[in-house]
């Protein structure tokens, strides 16, 4: 079987859809993954097949978007013109793409195949996707695809978010399949630095404000000044456009990367500070780790209230943030051991979710039916 995976180009976005596309290849799958050109390398060092189409996410307008459907639906209007011409040639027998990723709708309805739609995070409440759904019809119609949304009612949505996060309401969605989310996918011969293995202290905390909202240097800055006066290492990754530098001198307890790999780093730490984004809140979720969120915008408010609601978290509104604050919140989540028993109840129904290649399993059986 052809399977076009297809992905907007942000970092949390690919990395979710990784574990699937891997196991696709595992299980004999011809695989394809599109996405922006500079997330090419990062899915081509997993040995995957990639296709560069449409724009880099900085010739997108980067993270100051005024409206986020906005953007997505500029990015797909460029992403359907280049991977309508590729598909056309390949002729994928199933699409499957992110939430967020309004080309893949039209992908999969120009060319006739079946489409899975993945998820990122909590699903979508109604007010929320309906005004993807009528932008996906906005774009398809450029391309002379009509009401490509229309076959979205018989998609199948891949739902990795545990139970104890997601809100309570009906589904959009007659066909959901859960699917167990993962912390990052490795990559042969990778691993941490080794002044990591020399931090003194015997609990390790990682702050990170992901890749999309890691230019709120502020906020970094103050939770760096915060977090390095707890008796615990600190570990901060500030994304691959910011460099290290601009933190100034640190102490030996405190270590300032670009990145690191979710996989080798989680299982090191007792606690994540984070802005709250699916990817990172799953991913130390599924390690049993409590976490402060500090939400910066997008989805990350209503994944700090899921958190929070769960007994995992607590969360920071940016306008009350200061050094001390979260300092104090951050000891406050490293003693209570109720936050760390929530977090493990999470990870447990992590663990019991299928994982993806018994979910490829029941994709293909749906092909066949």
């Amino acid at each position: 079987m052809r399977i076009l995976f297809s992905s907007g180009p942000l970092y949390g976005h690919v990395n979710t859809m990784l574990p699937l596309a891997l196991a696709a290849q595992r299980a004999g799958h011809r695989v394809v993954f599109a996405t922006g050109p500079e997330l090419v390398p990062h899915v081509a060092r997993r040995g995957l097949t990639a296709w560069s189409v449409g724009l880099t996410h900085a010739q997108a307008g980067g993270s100051r978007q005024e409206s986020w459907l906005r953007y997505f639906e500029l990015t797909a209007e460029r992403r359907a013109a280049d991977l309508l011409t590729r598909a056309a040639a390949w002729r994928p027998d199933l699409v499957i793409h992110e939430e967020t990723e309004l080309a893949g709708a039209i992908v999969a309805a120009h060319n006739g195949a079946r489409q899975v739609v993945h998820g990122l995070g909590l699903m979508p409440p109604a007010r929320v996707w309906m005004p993807f759904v009528e932008a996906i019809g906005r774009v398809g119609r450029q391309w002379g695809v009509r009401d490509p949304a229309a076959a979205l009612g018989d998609a199948t949505y891949l739902h990795i978010c545990p139970p104890a996060l997601q809100a309570d309401g009906a589904s959009g969605w007659q066909h959901v399949q859960p699917l167990r989310p993962v912390a990052g996918t490795g990559v042969a011969g990778e691993r941490l630095p080794a002044p990591l293995d020399a931090l003194p202290f015997a609990q390790t905390v990682h702050l990170t404000l992901g890749t999309v909202f890691n230019g709120a240097t502020a906020v970094l800055e103050a939770a760096i000044d915060g977090l390095r006066t707890l008796d615990a290492n600190l570990v901060v990754t500030v994304g691959p456009d910011v460099d290290p530098v601009h933190f100034g001198p640190q102490p030996p307890h405190v270590r300032i990367e670009r990145y690191l790999p979710h996989a080798l780093l989680l299982p090191r730490c007792s606690l994540v500070v984070s802005q709250g984004g699916a990817g990172v809140l799953f991913g130390a979720l599924s390690h049993g780790l409590p976490q402060l969120i500090l939400p910066q915008g997008a989805d990350q408010f209503m994944n700090a209230d899921a958190g929070v609601r769960a007994g995992a978290a607590l969360a920071l509104a940016t306008a009350e943030l200061s050094p001390q604050v979260i300092a104090d919140a951050a000891r406050r989540l490293l003693a209570e051991p109720a936050f760390v028993q929530s977090a493990r109840a999470v990870q447990a129904e992590i663990a019991a979710m299928p994982d993806a290649d018994a979910v490829l399993v029941r994709l293909a059986e749906t092909m066949d039916a």
